[in-house]
Formats: structure tokens, sequence, C-alpha cells
């Protein structure tokens, strides 16, 4: 009887060292689904809702927290969730809108990126899982002519150009008036991807629904 609880009292002991690395493990899987950069508005940007629904938390998760249609919030942070262009409603990054759901003008002031250290340490828990998302994306480029990126490119217009859509027709309104369907000279912009329309190159204002011709802009 003696030994039966001396090799009882092991293993708990030893179940007990183990649980801790595990849940390690799960933190370092979420670490990788966060945002991996925000930018900062100058927060005098106020956007109008055009429809009702939930907002996201930075992972792209519905939250609790509703955005009616037509109500107008000031935007602070924008980021870019699964491909899309995100709004942050509050400086603590907890709601977010995706900007194809507002209406306004939003002027980016700086960004910021989450610590190297970070996403070093969750490298090796999902070696496996970026390999066949790289792999996916490399198919997935080959079939479509479209290209996108998480990291905006910084660009500058290099004289007055029409804003498009993902057709490749000019557009009537772009933020919610029609005297932004024009971006003057000198405007500084972030490209969200590329993607060619009729044999002609274009940087994405918005994915999927407005573009500015590549050769309008230059990199700043």
């Amino acid at each position: 009887m003696k030994l039966s609880r001396k090799l009882i009292t092991l293993s708990a002991a030893t179940l007990m060292t183990v649980s801790p690395i595990v849940s390690l493990a799960a933190s370092n899987v979420n670490t990788v689904q966060a945002a991996s950069e925000i930018s900062k508005t100058n927060g005098k940007n106020k956007v109008t809702v055009t429809k009702t629904m939930y907002f996201v938390d930075k992972n792209g998760k519905k939250t609790n927290k509703k955005a009616y249609k037509n109500g107008k919030y000031i935007v602070w942070l924008v980021t870019t969730i699964n491909g899309k262009t995100y709004y942050g409603i509050q400086t603590d990054a907890k709601y977010w809108i995706p900007a194809s759901a507002t209406e306004g003008k939003v002027t980016i002031v700086s960004t910021s990126k989450n610590s190297s250290s970070s996403k070093k340490s969750s490298s090796k828990t999902t070696k496996k899982t970026t390999t066949k998302k790289e792999s996916s994306k490399k198919t997935s480029t080959k079939s479509s002519s479209t290209s996108k990126s998480n990291k905006p490119v910084k660009l500058i217009t290099t004289r007055a150009s029409q804003v498009y859509d993902k057709n490749g027709k000019a557009v009537d309104t772009y933020m919610g008036s029609k005297k932004y369907a024009t971006i003057g000279k000198g405007v500084k912009i972030n490209g969200l991807g590329t993607k060619t329309i009729k044999g002609v190159k274009y940087y994405a204002l918005q994915p999927n629904h407005y573009y500015i011709k590549a050769a309008n802009v230059k990199e700043r």
C-alpha cells in the first residue's frame, strides 16, 4: 500500500508540471492571430456607419457591442485584419469596424508594429500552419491578378488621380463625397496591395472596393 501511494503522488506532481507548458503553447497561437500593424490617426476624423452590425476585436472576432446604422464615431486607429481594412473607435484597440461599412475621410499620422520578440516566440509553435498559409497564398496568386499585403505601402500622388472601383471604372464618390473621387497631387496615401485590371496596375485604397492607378503614385 505504501508503494501505491508514492506512485499516485508522483503521477499527480508530474501532471502539474506538464499543465503550464500546454497553456503556454495555447497562448502563443493566440498571439499570432492579433493584428500585425496598427496605424494612428489625428483623432479628428469622424465616420458614419452605413449598416447596423457588431464591432469585432483586434483578432476579427465579433464582440457584443453593436454599431448602429447612421451612428457617428471618431476613428483613432487603422489596421488590416484578414486582408480587410478596419477602423478602431477607441484608443485601447478594443472595438473595430470594417472601413467598407463606413463613410468619411480618415487621415493616418503614424504607424506602430508589434515587437519582433513576440513574433519570434510564436513562430516555432505555428511553423506548420504558416507553411500551409504560404502555400495557399502562392496558389491563389497564380489564379488571380490581385496581391494583398497586411503592411500598407506608403505612397504619394504625382498628379491629380481619379479613384476607380474593382472593375477599373471611375467612381462618382469616394469616402462619402464627390470631391474625393479625384485625389489631388502630392497627397499621401497608403496602398493596401495591388491589382491588375485590364492590363493596368492599380494600388488598392480599400481592397475589393477602391483603387488608384500605380502610374499616378510613387513610394515615399
